[in-house]
């Protein structure tokens, strides 16, 4: 498994106990720069779903979504999570505007070369979510069974407000109750110049200052134009936001389920954007959201 962050470890040991697979992927990534690292986990007994997993900026393709893992493993479903252009310790990518648009694309063949002809189901949280509803409204996921986007930005705000009261819900029981998977520390997320070493943000155009990448990120949720584009996408798609997120407005989410044809909004109240994707709420609604879509594909 991963060698780093330790808690790959941790995942390692719970896919064992409970009879599952956790195996790592590579693949090469050239208009990236380099390799993706992926995670690859299979239920004990033969999979009826994969789930393509996108994780946010600044993250990696494990941090903070271990509680959704399980629970999707538990389903019975495969999961494939992979980091994001220019993120994690055992990429080599490097992230830049032009190119990461065709990340998700080229992790949804990655997480079906080789293995069995399953349905895709697609997750993504913060900018994994833009990077999705991007991919599906340019028609690259048509093929996807569903999406459930989780906290994902229209366009992005942060400020001394926004992190203080990111910080406060660090206390909550939920986000507390994460510490079986990551430890302590483990559960404090990357942000500025914060735990650089455990979680990178490599880039083309980094300029040293540590908080630039939000700029760097800004810009391409601009190009993105996602209000104008989701429109297009024709895949059923659950959304789920926190009116308690310091960091992604609850409007955004309100705004794109009024354009994307067939789309559901679920509003939390108490979950930060960090929590969202552990959120018991958001995990029940996301399998709930996926079996419904398999009952009308059958």
């Amino acid at each position: 498994m991963r060698a780093a962050p330790a808690y790959g470890a941790r995942l390692a040991a719970w896919a064992r106990r409970v009879g599952a697979r956790a195996a790592d992927v590579r693949y090469g990534r050239p208009e990236a720069g380099g390799e993706v690292c992926a995670v690859r986990l299979s239920p004990a007994r033969p999979a009826r779903a994969r789930v393509l997993v996108a994780h946010g900026a600044g993250n990696d393709a494990v941090f903070p979504l271990l509680e959704l893992f399980r629970a999707l493993v538990n389903a019975g479903c495969e999961v494939f999570s992979f980091d994001v252009d220019g993120h994690g310790c055992g990429s080599t990518t490097v992230f830049d505007p032009r190119t990461v648009r065709t990340a998700i694309a080229a992790a949804a063949d990655a997480a079906e070369r080789g293995g069995a002809r399953l349905p895709l189901h697609v997750v993504g949280h913060s900018l994994g979510g833009s990077l999705v509803l991007d991919a599906l409204a340019s028609g690259a996921l048509d093929r996807a069974a569903s999406a459930v986007i989780l906290s994902s930005p229209v366009d992005l705000r942060l400020g001394a407000r926004t992190v203080v009261g990111e910080l406060r819900g660090f206390f909550r029981l939920a986000t507390l109750a994460q510490r079986e998977h990551y430890g302590w520390w483990g559960l404090v997320p990357a942000f500025g110049p914060v735990k650089r070493a455990a979680y990178p943000f490599r880039r083309t155009d980094a300029d040293g200052r540590a908080w630039s990448y939000v700029d760097a990120v800004r810009r391409l949720l601009g190009e993105m134009r996602l209000e104008e584009r989701v429109g297009m996408i024709r895949v059923p798609t659950l959304l789920i936001y926190s009116r308690a997120d310091w960091l992604v407005s609850h409007g955004d989410g309100e705004r794109l389920a009024a354009r994307i044809p067939g789309a559901r909004l679920l509003s939390l109240r108490g979950a930060t954007h960090y929590s969202v994707p552990f959120a018991r709420e958001a995990i029940d609604a996301t399998l709930g959201w996926m079996d419904g879509a398999r009952a009308v594909a059958a």
